[in-house]
């Protein structure tokens, strides 16, 4: 691993997903931080930091990868689908950061010869210990804006400062680990992730990684401004046959990449065509969706949006245009 993390980085946009996303955590840390004035609250911001730097390698995600299952299309960008090999999701090329310009970064753990970042399933500080597996080791805070190559290439290296780093009881550790860390009686957990280096046919090949199937006892959604703004205001689905038909045809969704969908998407981001679905499992944790009006979904940072057949996906559209 430490001798083949390397390539260049180039101008990125920064998503605007990405940025929503940090804004809320921003929101977040101010209303605990108003809540609780106190020291001992520090710790949480500092972790809270970590969260927030978050741009620019989510980008990597979006890079002109020269990979062979790349197709080059009319209008001339690389489409990652093939039909035989689906939708190839290359490792995570690093920065080579030599002009000491400032970068900002996501929430990331080099583990094992890959790169976990933050994702989109959380877990209650209250939930997280009974998950935790094998003692994996401890990060290195090594990681900032004007970190160079060589930097990212040591085990354990992160950007979340210091922190114990398990494997999750039930997840693949290839998959999944967890930042986990005590201070002052407080649990600080989060989940992270590597959903890249693999090639993805179905849905099954992510979504049947978070274990939802059989494993869902409640779901709620909410609109976009709400997501966007950081406000928990969230409508239940109370109609659980549909529910688990939804999860279920999760397995057989489309994978598309970035690259195609994006573009045909045109701006989405609304009350009237954007949902955040949240998934709560019977371990304590919450999975989060990003559902399109268009028959989209999207999980994480990840480079793929997964296509639902019609039947399904109009009625849980419907569902979640009733509030």
């Amino acid at each position: 691993m430490v001798n083949k993390i390397q390539s260049e980085m180039n101008k990125i946009e920064i998503p605007a997903e990405l940025h929503q996303r940090s804004k809320q955590g921003v929101l977040k840390a101010k209303a605990e931080i108003r809540r609780n004035q106190t020291v001992r609250f520090n710790g949480f911001v500092r972790f809270v930091a970590g969260f927030l730097i978050a741009a620019s390698i989510y980008g990597l995600y979006h890079l002109n990868f020269q990979n062979d299952n790349q197709e080059t299309m009319p209008n001339g960008e690389r489409d990652m689908t093939n039909q035989e090999e689906g939708v190839y999701i290359p490792p995570i090329q690093l920065p080579e950061n030599t002009d000491g310009m400032e970068m900002d970064m996501i929430g990331l753990i080099v583990y094992n010869g890959k790169i976990y970042t933050q994702t989109d399933t959380m877990i209650e500080p209250s939930e997280a210990k009974a998950l935790l597996g094998e003692k994996l080791g401890r990060t290195k805070g090594s990681i900032d804006e004007w970190s160079l190559q060589d930097e990212y290439a040591v085990e354990f290296a992160s950007t979340i400062g210091e922190m114990d780093v398990y494997s999750v009881k039930g997840y693949d550790q290839n998959f999944r680990i967890m930042a986990y860390d005590e201070r002052n009686g407080e649990v600080f957990a989060e989940f992270y992730e590597c959903l890249n280096g693999m090639s993805v046919q179905d849905g099954e090949d992510l979504f049947g990684k978070l274990n939802m199937e059989g494993n869902v006892v409640s779901a709620q959604y909410r609109h976009f401004t709400d997501w966007d703004n950081g406000i928990d205001r969230f409508f239940p689905i109370n109609d659980t046959d549909l529910l688990n038909v939804f999860i279920s045809e999760l397995n057989h969704t489309v994978p598309y990449s970035y690259e195609t969908v994006e573009p045909s998407l045109g701006d989405y981001r609304n009350d009237e065509e954007y949902k955040r679905l949240n998934l709560i499992l019977k371990d304590g944790s919450r999975v989060e969706l990003v559902v399109i009006k268009d028959g989209y979904i999207r999980y994480g940072f990840s480079d793929v949006y997964f296509k639902m057949s019609d039947n399904v996906f109009s009625k849980m559209w419907d569902l979640m245009t009733k509030n």
